[in-house]
């Protein structure tokens, strides 16, 4: 991991930096699998200043940030995912510029230390099968695939795996 670059607790100051990685990491990452409508669609839905800050201020829910400096370059955010009674990554993003360094398995060592802390004994994240760094990130750090079906994403179809990690 870059030496600079510490991981810690998301405060409501770190929304404007999360949703700039989010951004980018987004158009770097989806452009090509959903074009980029539909990534400024999700953009506007998902990453508005209050759904940020309730994810950070959720007592259920774990929201870390990696910075450097005082800049945000990577985030995760993990909760509880119901009705499946299972918690659920919802989303780990590392700036492409900051892609190779270890930040985004600094940021899950966080996320799965919360989650021991909280006694969960597994959890699980969706990916995209057409996103091979995804994919691959999740196979490199032990999660195995348990299960894999066709869906529709705004419009999109696309292939969706689900990978479950054991703590």
């Amino acid at each position: 991991m870059a030496t600079d670059v510490m991981v810690r607790p998301a405060h409501e100051a770190d929304v404007d930096g999360i949703q700039a990685v989010a951004e980018r990491t987004w158009h770097q990452t989806y452009d090509d699998i959903l074009g980029p409508d539909v990534v400024e669609e999700v953009m506007d839905e998902w990453y508005p200043d209050e759904a940020i800050a309730e994810g950070i201020s959720h007592d259920a829910q774990d929201f870390v940030v990696a910075v450097d400096d005082d800049t945000v370059v990577g985030y995760a955010h993990v909760g509880p995912h119901p009705p499946r009674r299972v918690h659920l990554l919802y989303r780990i993003y590392v700036d492409p510029d900051y892609w190779n360094q270890g930040i985004g398995k600094a940021l899950l060592a966080d996320i799965e230390q919360a989650l021991y802390d909280r006694d969960v004994g597994s959890y699980e994240v969706e990916v995209f099968a057409a996103n091979e760094r995804g994919v691959g990130f999740y196979e490199a750090t032990g999660f195995e695939q348990v299960d894999e079906s066709e869906t529709e994403f705004k419009g999109v179809a696309v292939t969706e795996r689900i990978y479950r990690k054991r703590l």
